[in-house]
């Protein structure tokens, strides 16, 4: 509306409006049939004056005197060259120029001009084609007024257009396709064919591809193939989206701890949290799944976990995203062999993600069942290797509160040991104390970890007293049914005798189990660094002894 309305008051609007007096008024206004009576009074006349036209009403006259006849289709004729004439200024002018339309305008007079004459001398009929000579003189003149501004306006525009484009670029370079996209809505279709805008659109819809958002993704791809039908592989991408969707890939808003973002589909792109491209699936936890994935950008293999949304609460939604990112922080600080090294943490729409050193190896939890535990030596000097990681963790005032044999990853062949998922660990600040809340696995949990009470590194003490139970006999040091059962269990009966499970366990380990999982924490060890001693001396004695 706005555009119709600029148009309705420009200076070709204003020439539209002089054709239009010049086809209905002619006769009464003396200024616009000037030209046809000079050429009244000159054309032919042996006695001519020069230019002085013949007056107005005396027109008739001196056509009748001089034999001229006006046909009956000159009406017709007159509107119809003044129309062609306003067309040509509106639109010829501008496209042509005004260095372009001088001469072209000029040959376009000569040209009525000559017609007239002939009609005169040969046909003795007369035609007012002045009129329309007067109108190409007139509007050349005024649109010389609006070709320069038009010029500059065009000119905008075109800049305008080429700096949304690169606008749109930029934004996709920094992951904000939504924002890309509309930056494009208001291109027209002719800005919107070129090639370089096309590539751009189809990278956007590659990047939601990648995403997981492939509604959009289709509807991108909709809009490319109707500007250009045959654009790359527009049409195999609209198909494998548009048949039933990537059945193995969850759509953004749908997915649960159940589902997984891999894909097998060639026709759509492997999905990418950030900058990391998923290649398979890694594990499952209690918060959500570990995915292989490789960082393009130096060639790096890594490990991805995250936490989806949908499947959380609302309510519980933000606690959940603060304890994992609070993971990040945590593990960030943290430098050492026997820990996962976190590189990156970040956030998605539907969920957040965190890019950490991918551990070859397998989660102890493997081996923690009868029939495939692990010699005790090995457990001992694994476990060692976690509590002097431990007490790396504590010097820095970060407890882990969830060490499990899951959460260990060992890998045979090298033999390293990583301590993985600080996805509960918090920053044990003196003035920061939880209670009324429970969190990690209840089986490896320590009693005041379990009332809620503060929590310190004596804590991770007795999960890794638990752990080590498990790994040596293949069950835990407390059972019970229910969570209430198990909670009651654990405050107050004594633990089972790890010996009644594992007759040839040695006493030096039995010793160890015993001073970790005491209900009371000084009576555990008083470092974590303490217990690596001891296991590194058990693991020692028990070498000597299968070595005897």
């Amino acid at each position: 509306m706005s555009g119709l309305l600029s148009s309705m008051f420009s200076l070709r609007a204003l020439v539209l409006a002089l054709a239009a007096v010049f086809a209905v008024a002619a006769d009464q206004i003396p200024m616009v049939s000037w030209l046809d009576r000079v050429l009244l009074n000159t054309l032919g006349v042996a006695d001519a004056s020069g230019l002085v036209p013949v007056p107005l009403p005396q027109v008739a006259e001196v056509l009748a005197q001089r034999g001229l006849m006006v046909p009956d289709w000159s009406g017709l004729a007159l509107q119809l060259s003044l129309a062609l004439a306003a067309t040509y200024l509106m639109f010829g002018v501008p496209r042509l120029g005004a260095a372009v339309a001088l001469p072209v305008t000029l040959l376009l007079a000569g040209a009525l001009l000559v017609t007239q004459g002939a009609l005169m001398f040969y046909r003795s009929l007369w035609l007012p084609l002045g009129q329309v000579m007067t109108l190409l003189g007139v509007g050349y003149v005024i649109l010389l007024f609006w070709l320069q501004p038009h010029r500059r306006i065009v000119a905008l525009i075109d800049n305008v257009r080429d700096a949304r484009l690169r606008l749109a670029h930029l934004l996709l370079g920094q992951g904000q396709t939504d924002e890309a996209l509309q930056v494009l809505d208001d291109l027209p279709a002719a800005v919107m064919s070129r090639p370089e805008a096309l590539e751009l659109r189809y990278q956007i819809a590659l990047q939601q591809e990648r995403r997981r958002q492939y509604e959009q993704a289709l509807t991108t791809y909709n809009g490319i193939r109707a500007l250009k039908r045959q654009y790359r592989d527009v049409v195999d991408r609209i198909a494998a989206l548009g048949s039933n969707g990537p059945v193995a890939m969850p759509r953004s808003g749908a997915a649960d701890l159940t589902q997984t973002l891999v894909v097998e589909a060639p026709s759509v792109s492997r999905p990418v949290l950030g900058r990391y491209e998923i290649v398979r699936e890694l594990g499952r936890g209690a918060m959500g799944v570990v995915y292989l994935a490789t960082d393009p950008k130096i060639a790096r293999t890594v490990a991805v976990k995250t936490l989806p949304y949908a499947a959380l609460d609302q309510d519980q939604l933000s606690a959940l995203k603060a304890r994992f990112f609070r993971e990040a922080e945590a593990a960030g600080r943290l430098s050492h062999p026997a820990i996962v090294t976190i590189y990156d943490v970040g956030e998605e729409p539907d969920l957040a993600y965190m890019a950490m050193d991918y551990a070859p190896g397998r989660p102890l939890s493997e081996f923690a069942r009868p029939g495939r535990l692990l010699p005790v030596a090995t457990v001992l000097d694994v476990l060692a290797e976690v509590a002097e990681a431990l007490a790396y963790a504590h010097e820095r005032r970060i407890v882990h509160r969830d060490i499990k044999p899951s959460n260990i990853l060992y890998d045979a062949e090298s033999g390293s040991v990583k301590v993985t998922d600080f996805g509960i660990a918090r920053v044990a600040d003196d003035s920061m104390t939880r209670t009324g809340s429970v969190m990690g696995s209840p089986l490896y949990m320590s009693p005041e970890q379990l009332m809620g009470q503060k929590v310190t590194g004596a804590s991770d003490i007795y999960s890794l007293g638990a752990t080590l139970f498990k790994l040596v006999t293949g069950e835990t040091p407390f059972q019970g049914d229910t969570l209430a059962g198990l909670t009651y269990q654990i405050l107050n009966k004594r633990p089972r005798s790890a010996r009644s499970l594992n007759a040839d366990l040695p006493a030096g380990v039995v010793r160890v189990i015993g001073k970790a999982i005491q209900r009371e924490p000084g009576k555990r060890f008083g470092s974590a660094a303490e217990m690596a001693e001891a296991l590194r001396r058990a693991a020692a004695r028990e070498l000597r002894e299968a070595a005897s």
